[in-house]
């Protein structure tokens, strides 16, 4: 499989160290490449007074924690990614930089210039939603991103609504971010099926993000729009499939073409 396929565990753990061990091994088992996480400080990633702070900090895994489930998803050859949200968050990754196959910035965070310079100092590959941004505020984050070594930059298209409906999810916007940043694009999705992703694949999206829950009735604001492991199994499927209807752009007799070529084929000047 081509397309690199991040199951989004985020804080569907629930805060609960055991409940991410066990979305690691469902992702392992459903054949993703990578699995994602959220790291932050529930106390800095929002505004002070911003009613989602209780909220993150009722499903909150200590860094530590986190770090346990980083090495498990490594232990199973699973890519790790996370989603620092303040400088703690950051400096943290730095100490465990050697871990990370990757960083991403959510789409809330790409204004956040501070935010967006520290990720960029971690010299990783580097992925960022495209939510809510203008195509000049996407490039104002590929600029501060290009600060520094030289980084994988994967932009993301996304559509920051939760979920997202079929009716708004704007595909279109891919070619126009492969166009105007000369980048490999990626796509978060948060439509609560896999056809979007597919169709993003179609399209030539070489990665795909989606939320991972073990039960859509769980407890907490992600659960309800992300894929069960069943689902997730589909959407890997599903990508196989549309890579396999995508092939390669050779041009020529190919194999399953040599008989009826010599049965069928006239060549007259």
């Amino acid at each position: 499989m081509k397309t690199r396929i991040i199951a989004e565990i985020g804080i569907n753990h629930n805060g609960n160290i055991n409940i991410g061990y066990k979305l690691i091994e469902e992702a392992k088992k459903a054949g993703v490449t990578s699995v994602k996480f959220q790291t932050y400080d529930p106390d800095l990633r929002f505004n002070k007074g911003n009613p989602f702070i209780e909220t993150f900090r009722k499903f909150h895994l200590q860094f530590e924690e986190e770090f346990k489930l980083w090495i498990y998803a490594k232990s199973l050859n699973l890519e790790v990614i996370t989603t620092p949200f303040d400088i703690s968050s950051v400096n943290f990754c730095k100490q465990k930089k050697h871990i990370l196959d990757g960083v991403k910035i959510a789409s809330f965070e790409t204004t956040n210039k501070k935010l967006v310079r520290e990720v960029s100092s971690l010299n990783l590959t580097t992925f960022f939603s495209t939510g809510q941004n203008s195509i000049d505020e996407v490039k104002d984050v590929i600029n501060l991103l290009e600060i520094g070594d030289k980084k994988l930059i994967i932009p993301m298209h996304c559509i920051s609504s939760y979920p997202m409906s079929l009716d708004d999810a704007n595909l279109s916007v891919i070619f126009r971010l492969q166009k105007e940043l000369n980048k490999d694009i990626g796509f978060s999705d948060h439509s609560e099926g896999h056809e979007a992703a597919g169709y993003a694949v179609a399209m030539g999206a070489i990665c795909i993000e989606k939320h991972f829950t073990l039960d859509k009735k769980m407890d907490g604001p992600d659960h309800s729009f992300s894929l069960n492991p069943e689902e997730l199994k589909l959407l890997v499927k599903h990508v196989k499939f549309v890579e396999t209807l995508l092939g390669n752009d050779w041009m020529g007799v190919r194999k399953s073409e040599e008989n009826i070529n010599k049965l069928a084929r006239r060549e007259v000047d």
